[in-house]
Formats: C-alpha cells, structure tokens, sequence
C-alpha cells in the first residue's frame, strides 16, 4: 500500500489525472512480471488491483470475451514465479501466457523457453532458439456467476519453433492427450478489455496517451494493449495483455 500511495501523492504533485488502470501498470512495469517483486510491492499491486476492479464493476453489460492470445506482464503465483528456477541451467523462461478460444471452450497455458545468455556464447548457432511447452485445458463458465471460469486438462503439447538456428515452424507440435478431463482449478475475471484497446476514460483522462504508452518497462509488451485480470482459486493474481496478431502465439 505504501507504494500505491506514494505513486498517487506524486501524480498530484505534477498535476496528472492517474486512472486505477495507469496506477496498477506503473507499479508492476518494474517488477519483471512479478519475477522481481518484492512482498510489499506485491502487497501494493493487490491493492491496486482491487482499485480497478471495484472502478470498472459496472463495465460488464455482458460476459468479457476473453478470446485471444495473452502475455503475462504480472503474476504473484508461486508455481509460475519458479518457472525459470526450474527450467535449469541452460534454459530460460522468456515469455509465458495463453492462447483462449472461447468457440472451442479451450485454454492453452504456454511457456516459451529460450537458451541463456551464457550457452548461447558458447554455441552461437543457439541464439533465437525457441520452444514452447503447453498445458491444454477445457473451461466452462459457471452458470449462476459467468466471471468464475473451471478448468479440466485436455493433454499437453510441445513445439520446437527454432532449434540450432534452423526454423521448425512447419513441423506439427508433439501432443499428448488422454481420455478423462481432471479438474484444474479455476479463476475469476476481474477486469477485462476487449480488442479495441483501454477503455475510452483512460483516454480522456490523459489526452497524451501515446506518451504514456511508451512507458520504459513496459514498452515490450505494449502498453496501450488490452488487459485482463484474473484471481485464481489460490488467491493469486494474474495481469496478461492482449498479443497483436504478429507476436502471438502461434498455431497447435
């Protein structure tokens, strides 16, 4: 809390209108998608979070599509934040998210691994190598409250994207699938934007928003991209953004 305060106390001071949505992506824009967050700053993003949600309450006219593919730019979930801990010494976790259909009802969780810094000096053909690990997942939207979202495994699927320098696009994934769905938690959206971008309160509210979209921290992952929020089960908070159609996630 002690950060979120201190972000507001100094928008007042320079005279700049600072939205719920600006205030929560200015205080993770540092953290390294949670990777770097220390406990109070997590503590300060949860309150921000449950500024937003509350702001942007009477948003839903109707069930968010959440359809797209989606980069996490924030998490505070423990399985997540020891991904790159576990993909050991000559990998590293470069970008996770999801790829949504709400037509199939299906879920794909990826993480993309790259080689390190390190291996990639000593084999220099390495560099750019990309492969994606999937959990495929089926959902269904809870009938007496649609925002809370069940989960069952569908299978798993693994995709070499480049390996030694040489593409392996066009070689189909290796999927793994089984009969019985397992339950797999669930989430709750709590904040969701569609395609079009922020909604039009953030752009009145700064009329210099191409300036703010280019944002230090978060000017890779596109600032002015829509956004989604999710509690899981557990508690824990998830912030993807919207991926345009060059960068997603590819097909499966």
């Amino acid at each position: 809390m002690h950060a979120l305060m201190l972000l507001n106390l100094a928008s007042l001071v320079r005279g700049i209108t600072i939205t719920p949505r600006t205030a929560l992506l200015d205080l993770i824009a540092p953290l390294d998608r949670g990777f770097r967050a220390s406990r109070e700053q997590k503590k300060a993003v949860t309150a921000a979070i449950d500024v937003l949600a509350v702001s942007a309450s009477g948003q839903f006219r109707s069930v968010p599509d959440i359809s797209g593919d989606w980069e996490l730019i924030y998490t505070d979930a423990p399985d997540i934040l020891g991904l790159d801990a576990q993909a050991g010494p000559f990998l590293t976790c470069t970008r996770i998210g999801q790829q949504i259909s709400e037509t199939d009802r299906t879920i794909a969780n990826v993480i993309e691994y790259e080689p390190r810094e390190w291996a990639t000096s000593l084999v220099g053909q390495a560099k750019g190598d990309r492969l994606q690990q999937r959990v495929i997942t089926s959902f269904a939207r809870r009938a007496t409250d649609p925002l809370k979202v069940d989960l069952k495994i569908k299978g798993a699927a693994f995709l070499p994207k480049q390996i030694l320098g040489i593409s392996l696009q066009s070689l189909p994934p290796i999927k793994l699938e089984g009969g019985l769905q397992p339950p797999f938690g669930s989430f709750e959206v709590l904040y969701c934007e569609g395609p079009e971008g922020p909604p039009m309160d953030v752009a009145l509210a700064e009329p210099e928003l191409e300036a703010v979209c280019e944002l230090e921290d978060l000017g890779k992952y596109g600032r002015c991209a829509s956004i989604r929020i999710i509690r899981t089960q557990q508690g824990y908070f998830s912030v993807n953004r919207r991926m345009a159609g060059g960068d997603g996630w590819g097909e499966c």
